[in-house]
């Protein structure tokens, strides 16, 4: 899985993917390299923030199920992205993200690198943030997947073009630090929600 599965904690994040500059026919190039090159590495990223950004598009729109069947979930979301992709080859990936919201579908309970927000506990993301190896790289994937969720929330409360600027994250990550503190035991997906549906767009 390459960055998302091998790197080191800061590799999981990529400015260009969250900020809606990552295109789709780099996404589609990506798809189509072998395994642990750069390209391919980025396009796994990118699965990963489209499951986040569906997840908090599809919570905020009360259409969110999830399934246990991981490799058919994530083909049937990543396919109609590809669809998206072939017709729009120029426009971004957050655009793909948005088309796939009007047509939902479960999406898979666990992510590629292993992060099941429904059962991933506030308390092992601060107690991540202060470790070392797989701790840290879940909970700099976490805040990740945060992000992607937030992002995905404002496209259904707000406006479905309506990109939050990645200039903006640290405010979510840090609304995130300080009330997953608070409530050690809430999991990732409900204190994602909670923060997300708070969130109204933020200036650059």
């Amino acid at each position: 899985m390459g960055v998302v599965t091998a790197g080191p904690a800061k590799a999981i994040s990529d400015r260009r993917i969250e900020d809606a500059r990552y295109a789709c026919i780099t996404f589609m190039n990506g798809e189509n390299e072998e395994n642990g090159n750069k390209g391919s590495d980025r396009a796994e990223l990118a699965r990963f923030w489209l499951i986040g950004f569906l997840t908090g598009a599809y919570d905020a729109d009360s259409v969110l199920e999830f399934s246990d069947d991981k490799s058919v979930a994530e083909h049937a979301i990543i396919a109609r992205v590809k669809d998206y992709c072939e017709e729009n080859i120029d426009n971004s990936i957050h655009a793909a993200a948005v088309g796939s919201v009007s047509q939902p579908e479960p999406l898979p309970a666990t992510t590629a690198i292993g992060l099941d927000p429904r059962a991933y506990s506030c308390a092992s993301y601060s107690d991540g943030l202060n470790s070392r190896g797989n701790a840290k790289s879940l909970s700099e994937a976490a805040e990740f997947w945060a992000f992607a969720f937030v992002q995905g929330t404002v496209s259904v409360r707000h406006h479905p073009r309506l990109v939050i600027s990645v200039a903006n994250k640290r405010k979510i990550v840090r609304a995130l630090k300080q009330s997953c503190a608070r409530n050690p035991t809430r999991t990732l997906l409900d204190q994602t929600s909670e923060i997300a549906m708070r969130v109204r767009p933020l200036p650059e």
